[in-house]
């Protein structure tokens, strides 16, 4: 009995070919060790990233060859802005990491285009992987530009695979037009039916797209496209510990959790006489240095870079009383740090910043470089501008529409109501001395570049006169003002008031 099972589970076996995808995202230049703080904040556990990264994928590498599998690894974009060695280095620490571990595709996100189109095309030509811009084309010719590739077939035991990617259609609200000039992103519905039908057409076996879109997009794409086999996903961060299967077409979608703190394993089962997938296992591997052991050479190349790009980040500049925390929809006594030490640095009346733009709380206890550069790790700088009261008070509308993060404001107190339709939320602007705004006065404004380009919702930034691009990082100038005040203590002051919520 047990001779005539273990026969049938042989010949079962021997049925399929397999294929492992191992799969990043959302790295942003987070290659050097950390902690996971989320799993336990009091105790957090080690996180090899980098060098442990490198040994996990040598080893499913070296498991793969061994029993004839296939073997894929992928990334899906915003790859080295947000952290100081990928930042700092215009992304080549990253570069190195990709090339140590022998990456076979990738494709951008959005924030690989924070440091403008040359850094990243820069970035691009030192990355021995196949790069994808599918539906990023040139403004003019409509072709995807020249140093992206539009789709890549791959051959992985015995399987044809046809690989395109996808970029969010939502670019121009996420980046200034200087950042991305001469650059535009098509559809990614229509997008994406063109290339299934095409890569069909070349007899490709799998379908798999590399996208940048935000898993709530990536379910939609799935839904609205039949043929896509795979998604691996990134923008949202948006974990998924096993993949989520597509009720209508069967797509399976994948995302790891960012900053390098794991890597995504996808053990595809290949049908010998079809070529199709017969069933799959997926999961996300943690990056735990109590489970992986760090790569002794991945570990000098990002020790090598920390070397070189963050002197003096760790050195003590001000000291806070208590953790300065971020919120999306309230005022926040981190968001009124911020635009006090715009619109003291430039001594103007009014400043503004978007919730969004904030990307790290402000700890509790000494204060260092590296903090600042963690709050303002979209490296977005300071632009002064005038602009109308009525021009102010349309931008505070669109501040509360919901569709994105609320503005923090210095200079202003206002009051709105959420309940109300989107366009007329405002009930009430004030100036720091009680006198409501003048729609008809010019006032003196501080924002940030990403506002200031006026990119998607954001068009009225773009109404402000006599605009001036300080080149100011805002990081820079948060840490002056953490020297300059410091002990520091959270204030909330009543700026945003939602009577909605009262």
């Amino acid at each position: 009995m047990h001779t005539i099972l273990f026969i049938f589970l042989i010949s079962q076996i021997q049925q399929y070919d397999h294929i492992y995808i191992l799969h990043t995202n959302d790295i942003e230049g987070a290659l050097s060790p950390s902690t996971a703080w989320w799993m336990n904040p009091y105790f957090p556990p080690p996180i090899g990233n980098a060098p442990a990264a490198a040994t996990f994928i040598e080893e499913k590498r070296t498991e793969a060859n061994s029993l004839g599998y296939g073997f894929l690894l992928l990334d899906a974009g915003d790859m080295f802005v947000g952290s100081p060695i990928g930042e700092f280095s215009r992304g080549q620490a990253v570069a190195e990491y990709f090339n140590y571990c022998g990456y076979d595709v990738v494709a951008p996100g959005n924030h690989d285009y924070d440091q403008g189109v040359d850094v990243f095309r820069e970035f691009v030509q030192k990355v021995n992987a196949t790069f994808l811009g599918t539906n990023i084309v040139n403004e003019e010719t409509r072709e995807v530009v020249d140093y992206l590739n539009p789709y890549v077939i791959t051959e992985q035991a015995g399987t044809r695979i046809g690989i395109f990617s996808l970029l969010t259609e939502y670019m121009s609200g996420m980046t200034t037009p200087e950042r991305f000039t001469n650059h535009d992103v098509r559809s990614e519905i229509e997008t994406a039916a063109e290339y299934v039908d095409s890569l069909k057409a070349k007899n490709v076996d799998l379908i798999l797209a590399i996208t940048g879109i935000g898993l709530r997009h990536d379910k939609r794409v799935a839904s609205a496209v039949e043929g896509i086999d795979i998604i691996i996903g990134s923008h949202s961060a948006t974990a998924l510990e096993v993949p989520y299967e597509d009720s209508i077409n069967h797509t399976i979608i994948c995302q790891a959790y960012g900053h390098l703190s794991s890597i995504g394993f996808l053990d595809l089962w290949i049908d010998k006489q079809t070529r199709r997938i017969a069933g799959y296992r997926g999961e996300l591997v943690d990056l735990l240095s109590e489970q992986i052991d760090e790569d002794t050479v991945m570990l000098g190349i990002v020790e090598k870079w920390e070397s070189i790009t963050q002197k003096g980040f760790d050195e003590v500049i001000g000291y806070s009383e208590e953790e300065l925390a971020r919120a999306g929809f309230e005022e926040t006594a981190i968001g009124n740090l911020i635009t006090d030490a715009m619109r003291e640095y430039f001594e103007v009346d009014i400043a503004i910043h978007n919730s969004g733009g904030i990307r790290a709380n402000l700890p509790k206890g000494d204060i260092t470089y590296r903090d600042c550069y963690n709050i303002d790790a979209l490296s977005n700088t300071a632009v002064i501008m005038e602009m109308k009261g009525l021009d102010i008070i349309e931008a505070l509308e669109i501040g509360v529409n919901g569709h994105h993060a609320i503005f923090q404001v210095s200079g202003l107190k206002f009051k709105y109501d959420s309940k109300k339709p989107i366009g007329s939320r405002i009930l009430e602007v004030y100036l720091d001395n009680g006198v409501p705004i003048d729609s008809d006065e010019m006032y003196s404004l501080v924002t940030n570049s990403f506002l200031a380009a006026g990119g998607g919702e954001y068009v009225i930034f773009k109404s402000g006169q006599n605009v001036q691009d300080s080149f100011h990082y805002l990081r820079n100038i948060i840490a002056d003002h953490v020297k300059k005040h410091t002990p520091l203590k959270g204030r909330i002051e009543g700026r945003i008031v939602d009577v909605a919520q009262k």
